[in-house]
Parts: structure tokens; C-alpha cells; sequence
């Protein structure tokens, strides 16, 4: 008796675990990283989202962190909020929702009896593959469907994948609106001006392809570092903070540009990084732009200057 329940703990325990891998493919990571930064760019703590949408402070957190699959209009919403267009945001909600579905074949899918994200028993054959021929173990023609099943899947997120990362590489479009690979790969949405007040990421004037560079950077106890990133591509300069506390402030100025701030408003941007939205900055005016840590009320500020 105390053997065969140990038995279905075990078994129990392995499908929890089967299912926590399950339910947070790389797709949905993705796009919780990319809600993450569109949240930042909002300036919005949780409870303001919560307020400013139907969803609550507890759904935007386990949609940020990737717990849950947020409704496609929570991401619609948080565009609007955000000021970004909702092209790439939703693409990436299209794969990851074909992946917690199960439809691509690599997250969660009904359940086929033999511990494996198939076809249930009896359910029709994927496209391609034939019935089972006569003489044909139905074990062997079931292991064919699931490959065949599986395959398809890969190749549907792959393609979605490159319609990502070609289409709504930088979010910008061609003349008649459709998304053009070149140029969205060739470069960010704005320039110098255009950029003012907008997200470094979102925009691609920061990217894992074109990183930024670092002007001027001051630490600060507890291990908060302040940085003055700067962008060639984009003529724009833009302050980051990394593990900031709650209710840190900061904040870059630049010649003939008022302030451009974000705040640490919670775990999420304690945990990681926070940019303000940019400012266009000639580079013969670095030495007058300005970065400033507001802490506790305090203003803590260095310059972009030779030796700063």
C-alpha cells in the first residue's frame, strides 16, 4: 500500500514538473519580456495598469512574469499606453499562444496517455501522414503521427519566428504599410527629434544587434549603478538604472530638452533594468547633458564630461 502511493506521488510530481515546463515555452517568455518593457515605457506601477485596464494587479503580474497567457486585448491595451505600435507585440503573442495551446507542438497539448503533448487516441492524423496501413502496429503508426504532428508545429513557430524578427524587427514599414524585412532590419524607427520621449528598446535605437554605448556611469549604495547610454544610430542619449529601489527617480537632461525620467515602482524594476525615454543630443553638446538619481529626496547628479 505504502509502495503504490509513493508510486503516484511520484507520478504526480513528475507530471507537475512535465507541466511547469510546459506551460512557460520560450515563446511566452518572450513575449513577457517584451510586455515587461512595454509596462516600463508606460511608467505605470501595477496598480495604475490595474487601474487603467479591465485586468488586475495580480493578472498583470503573472502576465509579466510569464505565468499566464495575457488576452490578446491586455496586449493591445498596453501598446496604447505605452505610445508603441502593436504590431510586434501582438505577433509575439500570436507564437505564444500557439505555443500554450499546444497547437505548435513544443507547449502544452492534450494529453495522449503516454505521457507525451500528441493527438489524443482517435483524433485525426496530421496533415501528410496516411492511415494506418494494415499489419501496421498501431503503436508504430501513433509514434508517426506524433513525429509528423510535432514537425509541423516546429515549422509553423519557426516561420513565425522569422516573420518576428524580419517583418517587426524595428517596427518600421514601407510606403504601402506592409512590413518590409530590409529595412526593418536595416534600421531603427526614428531619428534624432523623432525619438524624444520614446523607449530605446522599442524603438531600436538599443538592441542586442546594435547595443548602445555607455557616456558616464556613478554608483550608488546598494549596488545601484546609473548609466548615460547613448545611441549613434538614433542621435540619442537616455539614462538607465539598474537594481534601483523602490521609489528611486531618474532622470537625463539635455540642451533645449526638459527632463525625461521613469521611476522604480516595483520588484520588476527592482530586479532588472530601467531606462528613461530618450533625448535627442548632438554629441558636441554631451558635456551639458545631465543625469540625476533622486533618492529619498535627495538629487544625486554627474555630468557627461572628459572625466566625469
Amino acid at each position: 500500500m505504502n509502495q503504490e502511493k509513493q508510486t503516484q506521488g511520484a507520478r504526480s510530481q513528475g507530471a507537475g514538473e512535465t507541466e511547469g515546463r510546459a506551460v512557460r515555452p520560450a515563446q511566452c517568455e518572450r513575449l513577457a519580456r517584451t510586455l515587461r518593457e512595454l509596462r516600463s515605457a508606460t511608467g505605470l506601477s501595477l496598480a495604475a495598469l490595474a487601474a487603467r485596464t479591465p485586468y488586475s494587479k495580480s493578472s498583470w503580474e503573472r502576465y509579466l512574469n510569464g505565468k499566464a497567457l495575457p488576452p490578446r486585448q491586455a496586449v493591445e491595451q498596453l501598446c496604447r499606453l505605452a505610445g508603441e505600435r502593436q504590431d510586434r507585440p501582438l505577433a509575439l503573442w500570436e507564437l505564444a499562444e500557439s505555443a500554450w495551446s499546444g497547437r505548435s507542438g513544443v507547449g502544452p497539448a492534450v494529453g495522449d496517455g503516454t505521457g507525451g503533448g500528441g493527438a489524443a487516441p482517435g483524433s485525426a492524423a496530421p496533415a501528410g501522414v496516411p492511415p494506418a496501413p494494415p499489419g501496421l502496429p498501431d503503436r508504430r503508426h501513433h509514434f508517426v503521427r506524433r513525429v509528423a504532428g510535432a514537425l509541423a508545429g516546429c515549422a509553423v513557430v519557426a516561420a513565425g519566428v522569422l516573420m518576428v524578427t524580419w517583418g517587426f524587427g524595428s517596427g518600421d514599414s514601407d510606403a504601402k504599410g506592409a512590413a518590409s524585412p530590409s529595412r526593418s532590419a536595416a534600421g531603427p524607427s526614428c531619428f534624432g527629434d523623432a525619438c524624444t520621449g520614446r523607449n530605446p528598446e522599442s524603438t531600436g535605437c538599443s538592441n542586442a544587434a546594435h547595443p548602445a554605448g555607455t557616456l558616464a556611469e556613478r554608483r550608488f549604495d546598494g549596488g545601484t549603478v546609473v548609466k548615460v547610454r547613448r545611441s549613434v544610430r538614433c542621435g540619442t542619449v537616455w539614462a538607465r538604472i539598474d537594481r534601483g529601489r523602490e521609489g528611486d527617480r531618474v532622470e537625463i537632461t539635455a540642451p533645449g530638452i526638459g527632463p525625461q525620467q521613469s521611476e522604480v515602482r516595483d520588484r520588476f524594476d527592482e530586479e532588472g533594468s530601467l531606462s528613461t525615454p530618450m533625448a535627442a543630443a548632438n554629441p558636441r553638446l554631451f558635456p551639458e547633458v545631465e543625469s540625476c538619481l533622486v533618492r529619498d529626496g535627495a538629487r544625486h547628479c554627474f555630468p557627461v564630461a572628459p572625466g566625469s
